[in-house]
């Protein structure tokens, strides 16, 4: 062998070995399973959330400043935080007491005029609630009023709870569309996903038929809710229930997440379609898209936020969520890592919040609370 030929080798050796080792450690990341946050993490940022609800919605406060950007982020900092932390009693009982004592507080700011105008303009905080109004509004307390009453079964709101309920049941079997209207002539299908799976858990708790109407809108959705393109839920319905607008990642993902609180195996069915039609897998990441097959890069719109090259943080966020909810840990490993790449933290001796990395955007108590949720899956 020629003395050329010999360092040839060794130069190349090394290279081979070093790709090869790259390799491995793809591989590896590839395959690793999510694990979820420790304790010591939960808790401070709980903390940081039980603070947002003893502040309420006044003037200076995390609440007040992204309820003036957009009054649903104010509802669902408060609604998200409440599911998160009756998740987190179900999986540590110890921790009913103080969880029963917080999302008692995060209703009593929901019912608020400061968060309730907005979806009931005649609102005053002793008013009684109107029962035919917005879901978004009515399903977001009603899931919270029954997390409140599985911490606490003598709440005090168990009456709201058995009223509010009663109500939308009956709503649902009259409804034209099979979906109630989250805005006058809006009928999103992610908002009826909260209220249904709020029917669901009543039954659970009292007994009540409610359930029923979450199964029969699943029946429906099957038949007449699905985007003839992809097969996965359009993101709302007309007046004769039939899609009026094309499938969203943010819109499909969040109604996967309820839905997996009600009929599992049609949440499995919809995620398996959602990752086949909206995300592209790198192996130690998952994009997922917030239309199917669009690339395009814009500001988007306020479901979806910035789109770059067609993905979008919201999708990307409610992908992470079911992936947890669903059990599918190597997807949920690979959202994760997503998700770190984008969030800056801020923390203090007490408490941890997580804000947008590059972007400055005033939701910390909402990406925060969906974040928190995520995490903390509901037991079964």
């Amino acid at each position: 062998m020629r003395l050329s030929d010999y360092f040839t080798q060794l130069t190349i050796r090394p290279r081979l070995l070093l790709v090869f080792l790259l390799l491995v450690g793809f591989v590896l990341l590839s395959w690793q399973n999510y694990q979820p946050p420790a304790d010591a993490e939960l808790n401070k940022r709980v903390r940081y959330l039980e603070r947002v609800i003893e502040e309420g919605a006044g003037a200076g406060t995390d609440l007040a400043s992204i309820n003036s950007q957009n009054p649903e982020w104010a509802l669902f900092s408060l609604s998200f935080t409440a599911y998160a932390l009756a998740s987190r009693a179900e999986q540590q009982p110890a921790l009913r007491p103080e969880a029963a004592r917080y999302v008692a507080l995060a209703v009593a700011q929901v019912l608020q005029p400061a968060i309730r105008s907005t979806f009931e303009p005649l609102a005053t905080a002793a008013s009684p609630i109107d029962t035919t109004g917005s879901v978004l509004y009515l399903g977001h307390l009603n899931l919270m009023l029954g997390c409140l009453r599985q911490l606490d079964p003598k709440t005090p709101y168990a009456g709201l709870h058995d009223t509010l309920s009663g109500a939308l049941y009956r709503r649902y079997a009259q409804a034209a569309s099979g979906c109630l209207e989250s805005y006058v002539g809006r009928r999103w299908v992610p908002d009826n996903t909260v209220a249904l799976a709020s029917l669901a858990l009543h039954s659970q708790l009292t007994g009540s038929p409610y359930r029923m109407a979450a199964e029969r809108w699943v029946a429906r959705a099957r038949q007449h809710y699905l985007d003839p393109k992809t097969g996965v839920l359009a993101s709302q319905v007309d007046a004769q229930g039939r899609p009026q607008e094309e499938a969203r990642g943010s819109m499909v993902g969040w109604s996967i997440w309820f839905l997996a609180r009600f009929d599992p195996e049609f949440a499995r069915q919809q995620y398996q379609l959602y990752q086949q039609h909206f995300s592209t897998n790198l192996g130690v990441l998952r994009l997922y898209r917030e239309r199917a097959g669009a690339y395009t890069t814009s500001t988007g719109d306020i479901d979806s936020g910035p789109l770059l090259l067609g993905y979008s943080m919201p999708a990307n966020a409610f992908a992470f969520a079911d992936a947890v909810a669903l059990h599918d840990q190597r997807n949920a490993q690979r959202l994760h890592r997503l998700i770190a790449l984008g969030r800056r933290s801020v923390e203090s001796p007490t408490e941890l919040r997580y804000g947008v990395r590059f972007l400055d955007l005033p939701v910390s108590p909402l990406a925060e609370a969906l974040l928190l949720y995520a995490e903390c899956p509901v037991v079964r």
